[in-house]
């Protein structure tokens, strides 16, 4: 039996899995991704999806294998709850839900679209409760139980947000989670890093303080301020939350939340908690979501960057072409970017190597002797160097002519 560090696609850290390590979690028996990426990831500034985008993406969403889709906040305009109304009626596999304030009109929109259930939000810090909203804490226990209990009574599963759970007085949002949950009933409360304010310890610390108040499940849904939003999600789950708040490519409002992609493959390989995630489809649902929502993917982003799996430096190129002609490639990168539909690359440029000249002429089909190989390593450090970037496949096949014709 294979150690659980050890896969057919990747060869993770084998500390990891230490069991001074693991004695450390609580974590659940099932982990569920809740995407938020047509509501929370279209308020990334500028972003809008028509609402045949919105169908679209939640259709790709549901064969990537996400277990819940928030569709969208009714509330917003007659496009969002037709968007959200459409989806519903989709007959898909995964739950859809629809985002709402604690209020019974946005209770009311969301049962006429004929969703699964809906997330109730108010805010729990001081800050925002006084300052932002004008309100009095009494106000938004009050409302959140009225609005909570109206949605139950409709039949609605009911996720409770609890805007700035990180910045919130302990004591407040102690009282707040009890009364929603002893109260209305809801199904599951909703730890939020709102503003990416937490440290990953720190967000484990408050999820483990939630779930020793109310028995109902924890969800939780980070921001990424610091970069911190997987981190932190993670950092959740092995407090015990059982369901997690991603983004496609992380889009969001200001830095992003939790990206879908990156939580789910590091839950798996790290973690080894398989969350049924169909994980080859990740890279073609970025790439979607990406072209639909007119925010570019970086080069490097993990997971779904289109060189997130390339080398250029000739070390790396050297190793990973002796490691891969002995099947063990994963040995050379963090895991096999078939795993999550993408690809290896050698990038051509000035810091290539004959090993990286050796790859792109077997890509052509054509071989070199030793001088010729290394002539054309030259050529391709001048052009890269003059141009202040790689080279590309034409300047490389020009090359390669040039110096063969000789």
């Amino acid at each position: 039996m294979e150690e659980p560090w050890l896969d057919k696609m990747w060869i993770s850290s084998r500390y990891n899995f230490d069991d001074d390590v693991v004695k450390q979690f609580s974590l659940p028996g099932k982990v569920r991704f809740y995407d938020v990426t047509l509501r929370d990831g279209e308020q990334m500034p500028g972003v809008v999806f028509r609402r045949d985008e919105k169908v679209k993406l939640a259709q790709a969403l549901d064969e990537l294998g996400i277990h819940s889709i928030e569709a969208g906040m009714p509330a917003v305009s007659q496009e969002d709850f037709d968007a959200v109304k459409e989806i519903a009626n989709l007959g898909l596999n995964a739950k859809v839900k629809a985002f709402c304030r604690a209020r019974k009109e946005d209770v009311d929109l969301a049962l006429k679209c004929d969703v699964n259930g809906v997330l109730i939000e108010v805010p729990t810090s001081d800050y925002l409760i006084q300052y932002g909203y004008q309100w009095t804490k009494e106000r938004v226990i009050d409302m959140s139980v009225e609005a909570a209990s109206y949605a139950k009574a409709h039949g609605l599963y009911v996720t409770f947000f609890l805007i700035d759970s990180t910045r919130a007085d302990p004591n407040y949002l102690r009282k707040l989670s009890v009364e929603v949950t002893e109260k209305a009933r809801v199904d599951a409360l909703a730890v939020v890093d709102t503003f990416g304010c937490a440290s990953p310890q720190g967000f484990a610390h408050l999820v483990r303080m939630v779930k020793s108040w109310v028995n109902v499940p924890i969800e939780v849904h980070c921001h990424n301020d610091l970069g911190l939003a997987t981190a932190n999600s993670l950092a959740g789950v092995t407090a015990g939350a059982e369901v997690v708040h991603t983004n496609v490519n992380g889009i969001g409002e200001r830095a992003g939340g939790a990206a879908t992609e990156e939580v789910a493959v590091a839950l798996r390989i790290l973690y080894g908690i398989d969350t049924g995630i169909r994980y080859e489809k990740l890279f073609s649902v970025a790439r979607m979501v990406e072209e639909m929502a007119g925010v570019k993917v970086s080069l490097g982003k993990p997971v779904v960057g289109e060189k997130a799996f390339a080398y250029e430096a000739g070390i790396p190129v050297m190793f990973c072409r002796r490691l891969r002609a002995k099947g063990l490639l994963k040995a050379g990168l963090g895991y096999l970017p078939e795993f999550v539909g993408n690809k290896f690359i050698v990038v051509l440029g000035k810091k290539s190597g004959r090993h990286s000249i050796e790859e792109g002429l077997e890509r052509l089909g054509i071989k070199a002797d030793d001088q010729q190989i290394a002539e054309i390593l030259e050529k391709v450090k001048e052009t890269s160097i003059k141009n202040k970037r790689a080279v590309t496949e034409d300047e490389f096949q020009a090359i390669v002519k040039e110096v063969l014709k000789k």
